[in-house]
């Protein structure tokens, strides 16, 4: 049967284009590639942040009792030519502090994080010859995009002060560590509680004894050390030495000298506190008008505040740890959480 005189005139194209008009295989197509979008959207992982590699290594260096300008003309000039003497370095940045300075190296974008951190080590370490004498050590440290956290939470309230904050988001951090997939993670601000010992120089004095005293019991008394064994009666014994203090009427009750042919307690030299430690740093929250006032707080108050921060593992989808961990997080309020305590 001959074809019809306007079919023999048509090109490639136009007989493609003819075959989609009149078939169903748009129809296919158009379902597989929906189906096809579908699976993507459900596999492809979802971040914030994209997976790029820079890495990036801090070196930190103590050097005691040196200003910045010796701390920079005696180490940090001559580590960092040294370190350019590496391949696949992009930057370096340095800081120079009394006593301190931190040298961080950047690499070029796609070099692999571990080849750079050996490179790094070993350039430290192979001019260690070089370094001052009054140099007391050295420590290498590496970065990245996952060291960023993906989930903060603030912990504030109008009863409780930054010690019972704090105390409350350790125990926090401590469980929601157990959620997979979570890396670093940390508090920042709030008194850590602290056992301190605060000597009394009348005392000290009329007992005969000093500050290096108070210093050497404690340091000698709050240890756990293996004193070797003994056998008796087919029996093996290992001794230690210790245990470590575990409160403070331990510390208080710790032998510190003589006097007089009389023992000497620390409790009669010093005072010994448990609690918070001293302030170091503050953070405080406070909320605006577009706040809903929900828990009845004042506008513009500064309430004290802690807050914890979770990073995720490399290669991890961001997305679902932080759905995991707030999922948690929902749960711990009822156990963990006082009711006094807010968290956002």
């Amino acid at each position: 049967m001959a074809k019809p005189s306007n079919e023999l005139h048509l090109g490639l194209t136009a007989r493609l284009v003819k075959v989609f008009l009149t078939s169903k295989l748009p129809t296919i197509f158009i379902i597989l590639s929906l189906l096809v979008g579908l699976v993507a959207l459900t596999v492809t992982p979802r971040e914030e942040d994209p997976q790029i590699k820079v890495p990036m290594i801090d070196v930190l260096i103590r050097f005691p009792g040196a200003s910045p300008e010796e701390v920079e003309n005696l180490v940090v000039i001559n580590l960092e030519k040294k370190l350019w003497e590496m391949q696949g370095l992009d930057d370096l940045y340095s800081q120079s502090r009394p006593g301190f300075a931190i040298v961080t190296a950047k690499f070029k974008v796609g070099e692999d994080m571990e080849r750079s951190l050996v490179k790094l080590y070993n350039k430290v370490w192979s001019n260690i010859d070089q370094v001052p004498s009054g140099v007391s050590g050295w420590v290498v440290k590496p970065m990245g995009i996952d060291d960023v956290p993906i989930v903060t939470l603030t912990l504030y309230s109008q009863t409780a002060d930054d010690y019972q904050l704090r105390r409350v988001a350790d125990e926090l951090l401590t469980r929601l560590q157990s959620i997979p997939d979570t890396a670093r993670s940390y508090v920042v601000a709030g008194r850590k509680r602290q056992v301190r010992v605060l000597p009394d120089p009348a005392r000290l004095a009329g007992h005969g004894l000093d500050l290096l005293a108070l210093a050497q019991a404690l340091e000698v008394s709050n240890v756990n050390l293996p004193a070797g064994h003994f056998s008796s009666r087919n029996k093996e014994f290992l001794v230690e030495a210790g245990p470590f203090l575990k409160s403070a009427a331990e510390v208080a009750n710790l032998l510190v000298g003589l006097h007089q042919g009389k023992p000497v307690y620390l409790k009669d030299v010093a005072q010994v506190i448990d609690g918070p430690e001293e302030p170091v740093q503050v953070s405080r929250i406070a909320f605006g008008p577009a706040h809903e006032d929900r828990d009845g707080l004042a506008r513009g108050v500064l309430y004290p505040a802690v807050t914890m921060a979770f990073a995720k593992r490399t290669g991890t989808n961001a997305v679902t740890v932080a759905e995991g961990l707030l999922q948690k997080v929902e749960e711990l309020q009822k156990d963990v959480v006082p009711a006094d305590v807010k968290l956002q």
